[in-house]
């Protein structure tokens, strides 16, 4: 099917485009990029037990079991918006967790599918203490 004249995609080009000086200097200029500072730094939370860290965590976790979650993490992230990935031995628990964090009203919380284990079979790297 082809479109009339007045409707062809290159004359709307046309039309669209901006014409006034103010306008070619906004489209000319970057958009700013946030500052550092804003920039929020992920948080990995191991949430299995003390006994089941023998065999290694995700390099830079953070060791909260799931029993302390919801006393801890309020205390250790206060910004509700900040992102938490939370992972334990097969993903149950770090789904559980992930549920109890939203319900807390953190909004940017991820579980790894799967946990530790499937972490360790994807070859990626692992901190053994």
């Amino acid at each position: 099917m082809q479109l009339p004249p007045r409707l062809r995609p290159t004359d709307a080009a046309t039309i669209l485009e901006p014409t006034t000086k103010a306008a070619q200097k906004r489209k000319r200029t970057k958009k700013a990029e946030p500052p550092k500072s804003a920039v929020r730094a992920l948080t990995l939370i191991d949430v299995r037990m003390p006994q089941e860290l023998g065999g290694g965590t995700i390099p830079g976790s953070e060791h909260i079991p799931l029993d302390n979650i919801l006393d801890t993490v309020p205390k250790s992230i206060p910004d509700p918006q900040a992102p938490v990935v939370v992972y334990c031995k097969s993903g149950m628990r770090g789904g559980m967790a992930q549920g109890a964090l939203r319900k807390l009203g953190y909004t940017n919380v991820s579980n790894i599918v799967g946990g530790f284990d499937a972490w360790q079979k994807a070859g990626l790297p692992v901190t053994v203490s």
